[in-house]
């Protein structure tokens, strides 16, 4: 019918936000809500109404950096409400799930941990993991452009994107 899919995207910067990490005070066992008043309140409504989740971080020391762990960690509330309280996703989504991350290393491991970590927290959600980009030999803002393959492999994945989304 030639209608096209209109997207909303918000971009979130965790380092901007007032949170913390979870702290397994148990509270959300029987509430289904997280107990912490902080700015991760609003996230919590934009996860659940999210179609498409985009994780981007750098690798520090092998994994993804603090802010997305304390984001990760607070999805447990949404752990319990799927787990013990046996919740639908409250929209009925299946969200799906992109990984983004520059290391500096050539590690052949360098992104395993982080992957692993992203789909656990996605099954949270009832999402689903698409895929991601992940480069090696990036350390400083800017350094991606020496890396015309990278760039072509950014484009090729985002137009394998659209198909499926």
């Amino acid at each position: 019918n030639g209608a096209k899919n209109h997207f909303f995207i918000e971009k979130i910067r965790l380092s901007e936000l007032n949170y913390q990490p979870c702290i397994e005070c148990g509270k959300c066992e029987t509430t289904g809500e997280c107990i912490l008043k902080d700015d991760f309140q609003v996230l919590y409504k934009k996860i659940i109404q999210a179609d498409i989740l985009v994780v981007a971080t750098p690798v520090f020391f092998y994994h993804h950096t603090s802010y997305v762990q304390a984001f990760f960690e607070r999805f447990q509330v949404f752990w319990v409400r799927k787990n013990i309280l046996h919740l639908p996703h409250p929209l009925n989504k299946k969200p799906k799930g992109i990984l983004l991350s520059v290391g500096a290393t050539k590690g052949k491991k360098l992104f395993e941990g982080m992957i692993r970590s992203f789909k656990y927290v996605l099954d949270t959600i009832y999402g689903v993991y698409l895929g991601g980009l992940f480069f090696r030999e990036i350390e400083k803002k800017g350094e991606i452009l020496n890396h015309p393959e990278y760039l072509e492999k950014a484009e090729e994945f985002g137009l394998k994107l659209k198909s499926l989304l």
